[in-house]
């Protein structure tokens, strides 16, 4: 016997709805389950976008290259895994020339309001950040607009010094390097004036902390942005952590859909009540059906 599909399963519980609101609600959470993120990478030449994208999503993004900024449009990789698509948008790195970074401005301000998110990748080993600094004044405090989240990736802190101390067993900073790694993230924060909890230290190939920086994505994205990045993820990174922030957001987003049609709805204020009443029995019913969704 088939299994009923998650519409046939979603609908049933919205059967106190009319028919007209009814087939409008499920018109909406197809949209909701068919978003596609839009996720911005941002970083100079050399940073590891690509490795940390590829250890990130079971997609393969091909590598970018290393020796020279050969763009100045940003690059953009659709990915799809079953009915569910990401757009990673390889923006071009800054710092490459003043005469660029001008360029780079004005296409950053047009791009910004179709990004979910930036990921702004940092090398551990750099000595300053004074091009990330200037840009980020110039081009995001500056931006009249709401601006995306940003998360900005410390990446290769397996090379902070004394690299050879690396526990690569472990996956883990020597006592030293963690205080040192700790001490860079201060530095940074100071110098890009931004939070320390927004700078996120990870190591592709230390396999260090990667799952944190994904717990963050889930956290920090858009709530329609959040599930559908999830079927996208490398298995070890789609955590019950991970999927429990994912289909209590995803639960939420189906209210806000739900309040916003009964309120535009020419409906008399006591079925208006009733309706609203039921809402929330309507969001639980989201969220364990999540997996027909999104698994």
């Amino acid at each position: 016997m088939k299994k009923p599909s998650g519409y046939a399963l979603i609908r049933r519980h919205l059967r106190r709805y009319p028919r007209s609101l009814r087939q409008h609600l499920i018109k909406e959470l197809n949209q909701l389950v068919m978003y596609e993120p839009v996720i911005g990478i941002m970083g100079k030449t050399g940073v590891g976008k690509s490795s940390l994208c590829n250890a990130l999503f079971r997609s393969e993004i091909c590598a970018v290259n290393a020796v020279e900024a050969c763009t100045r449009q940003p690059q953009r990789v659709r990915l799809r895994f079953g009915n569910h698509y990401l757009t990673l948008v390889d923006l071009p790195g800054v710092g490459e020339s003043q005469a660029r970074d001008g360029e780079y401005s004005e296409l950053y301000r047009e791009l910004l309001p179709q990004l979910d998110m930036v990921l702004w990748v940092l090398k551990a080993d750099d000595r300053a950040y004074a091009v990330e600094e200037q840009f980020y004044q110039d081009v995001f405090a500056q931006y009249c607009g709401p601006l995306p989240p940003v998360l900005w990736v410390l990446n290769q802190v397996d090379k902070t010094e004394p690299a050879e101390q690396w526990n690569w067993p472990s996956a883990q900073p020597s006592a030293l390097q963690a205080e040192r790694i700790t001490q860079k993230v201060q530095v940074v924060a100071r110098q890009l004036k931004i939070t320390e909890a927004g700078i996120l230290p990870v190591s592709v190939r230390g396999r260090y902390h990667l799952s944190r920086l994904v717990e963050a994505m889930i956290t920090r994205l858009p709530k329609q942005a959040r599930s559908p990045l999830v079927p996208h993820l490398q298995t070890g990174y789609r955590t019950e952590a991970v999927i429990s922030t994912a289909s209590s957001s995803f639960g939420d987003a189906v209210v806000n859909v739900i309040d916003q049609i009964i309120d535009l709805a020419p409906l008399p204020q006591m079925a208006r009540s009733a309706l609203q009443a039921v809402t929330h029995t309507v969001a639980r019913a989201a969220r364990s059906l999540w997996g027909f969704f999104f698994s």
